[in-house]
């Protein structure tokens, strides 16, 4: 794709993201809409990342009235609505991106932070364990791991995830 091409796509990006926000219809194809969705994506992740929760839930909410099965969506407002406390509508959030994208690792390793949250450790450690099964090198979800094990009393187990953790990223100052 040459420079001129390149700069048509952006605009037309640009285009779409401004109708989306008007509530103007526009006739997209499949990979432009795809792009869309995962520019809106990456802002709402810069605005989540930075701690504007209302601003990221909001362009997660947009993503979904387009597209109400997008997992990335759907698994990241669970994770605003766990950090607000709203660990339940955190779990059904998640659950529903799981249900659409199994193999979402974060999305297991986020439905963990809920339950854990919740009380129910059990299945927050079946959760990091789905997670660790499907990306072993996940330093967050051993940190997490270990963090369930520590509250169920397996301290051992908790020392050994947070080693694995250490293992992958030696700065995680969390699993330190």
């Amino acid at each position: 794709m040459n420079r001129a091409e390149k700069r048509r796509q952006k605009k037309l990006a640009k285009k779409a993201a401004s109708n989306a926000k008007l509530g103007k219809a526009t006739i997209r194809s499949p990979g432009q809409q795809t792009q869309a969705i995962q520019e809106s994506i990456d802002l709402a992740l810069q605005h989540h990342a930075a701690g504007r929760l209302p601003e990221a839930e909001s362009i997660y909410q947009q993503i979904l009235q387009t597209d109400p099965n997008q997992p990335v969506a759907l698994n990241l407002l669970g994770a605003i609505a766990h950090q607000v406390g709203k660990h339940d509508t955190a779990v059904d959030l998640i659950t529903q991106a799981l249900a659409i994208k199994p193999d979402l690792a974060e999305a297991h390793s986020n439905l963990g932070l809920a339950l854990q949250d919740l009380g129910r450790l059990d299945e927050a450690v079946a959760s990091y364990h789905k997670a660790l099964a499907i990306k072993p090198d996940y330093a967050e979800a051993h940190n997490n791991l270990g963090n369930a094990l520590q509250e169920l009393g397996k301290l051992d187990e908790a020392s050994a995830s947070y080693h694995r953790a250490l293992a992958i990223k030696p700065d995680y100052a969390k699993a330190h």
